[in-house]
């Protein structure tokens, strides 16, 4: 279908809704549904070569259930656990503000362009201290034949997804505490650099020739992944990827995060309480988006192809995937300093430049702001590192977030355990 006919489908399972079918929802009046929009509280899109805007169903879904929640508590609570709900843990880890994540009262773009490592920032998010000199974690010792029996179950059939390989790994280091849990031993530190560095090494499994890349002493993080894919004697290259870890280490109560707090609440030890959030994190609407925006632009050759396809994405009325974050109405500013990235390590990369060409439409006729999967994605192409980069580096970073978090719940000292309400069989 030819551009100047491409509109967003209004069906019932669309992800969008005319301004008449958002005011009926809500029962209010248009003029009010536009000054819900001007406050920030409905995302709305453009149709291409159409006056008419359509509106996120999610969002109005939202506020139609802070509606109901003013006549009731229960009401009020299940508003409360949706996407922008009133907040429910008290939290000294992140907040989310215009410009980003703050890690423990500090920008994590700051902490980024000033070449923090993410090690250093791990120990902020889990200590509160920040360490200005450059930091390597002391190697902590894999359990014996790790190495061995991860090559031989993710090596074994077709290539695993990363998520799956990092729930692997988790699971073989949580089975290996046989001398007591780690809360007990009070190894929960070192447990969890031992476990940002076994997950380091499942990111040699999207190499070309894939296996397991222990990461070498007094090497970064970051350092260990542009071994992998042989860019370690591209400085720039090194410091890319660790911005891009440090960006993605929280993002405060995201659907994986509150998994795995839920975990440590019951006292799970802490590779089971990350095992919770992998499987959380891989859902296509979080960790997975960054695969959908991969796939999206799988086999685009050329500006028209982009056309093509985001043509193809409008016209199946879903949202396309790794744009418009509802806590950032004005776009993310973590994707947009991903994208300068981008340009900044291979300007002149064909793939770098036709994701660009995407987001560049994709923005200029539809209002759809990058998040930070589009931003990983873009950043992956310009170094030209292997599909599926971008979720293992989202993935890898933000588990230090996740620890953080299990660290927190821990000390807060109750379980967590929502109640629901019975509304019948029907």
């Amino acid at each position: 279908m030819h551009a100047h006919n491409a509109t967003f489908p209004e069906a019932a399972d669309s992800d969008y809704l005319s301004a008449e079918d958002a005011a009926r929802m809500l029962r209010i009046k248009p003029q009010t549904l536009y000054t819900y929009v001007s406050r920030g509280l409905i995302r709305s899109v453009a149709q291409l070569d159409r006056k008419q805007r359509l509106y996120y169903r999610e969002d109005i879904e939202k506020v139609r259930a802070r509606s109901v929640a003013r006549h009731g508590q229960g009401a009020m609570a299940e508003s409360a656990m949706r996407w922008g709900g009133q907040p429910v843990i008290n939290t000294s880890i992140t907040e989310i503000t215009p410009e980003g994540p703050f890690y423990r009262g500090r920008s994590a773009l700051e902490l980024a362009r000033s070449g923090n490592s993410l090690e250093a920032v791990a120990e902020l998010l889990w200590t509160g201290v920040l360490h200005h000199e450059p930091m390597r974690w002391d190697q902590e010792p894999l359990p014996p034949e790790f190495v061995s029996l991860m090559n031989t179950v993710a090596l074994h059939g077709p290539r695993q997804p990363i998520a799956r390989i990092y729930a692997l790994a988790t699971s073989m280091l949580g089975i290996a505490e046989t001398a007591g849990s780690e809360i007990r031993r009070g190894t929960t530190i070192s447990g969890a650099r031992q476990l940002m560095l076994a997950l380091t090494g499942c990111v040699g499994y999207l190499a070309p020739e894939p296996a397991f890349s222990a990461p070498q002493l007094s090497t970064s993080i970051a350092e260990s992944i542009s071994t992998v894919f042989g860019l370690e004697s591209e400085t720039a290259a090194g410091s890319a990827i660790n911005q891009a870890l440090v960006l993605c280490a929280d993002h405060e109560l995201s659907s994986s995060t509150f998994a795995a707090r839920v975990a440590a609440s019951t006292g799970a030890e802490l590779r089971a309480c990350v095992l919770a959030a992998i499987a959380a994190h891989s859902g296509a609407t979080l960790g997975g988006a960054c695969d959908l925006a991969e796939d999206l632009l799988r086999g685009a050759n050329t500006r028209d192809d982009v056309t093509r396809r985001l043509e193809a994405a409008e016209q199946a009325g879903a949202r396309v995937p790794g744009f418009n974050l509802p806590v950032y109405p004005k776009g993310d500013p973590r994707a947009r300093h991903l994208l300068r990235l981008a340009e900044s390590v291979a300007p002149q990369s064909p793939r770098a430049l036709l994701i660009g060409a995407f987001i560049d439409q994709a923005e200029r006729r539809l209002q759809l702001r990058p998040s930070i999967e589009v931003g990983l994605v873009a950043l992956t192409a310009a170094l030209n590192m292997p599909e599926r980069s971008a979720s293992a580096l989202w993935t890898l970073g933000r588990t230090v977030g996740w620890i953080a978090h299990v660290l927190e719940q821990r000390l807060a000292g109750f379980v967590l355990r929502p109640r629901a309400k019975y509304v019948g069989a029907g």
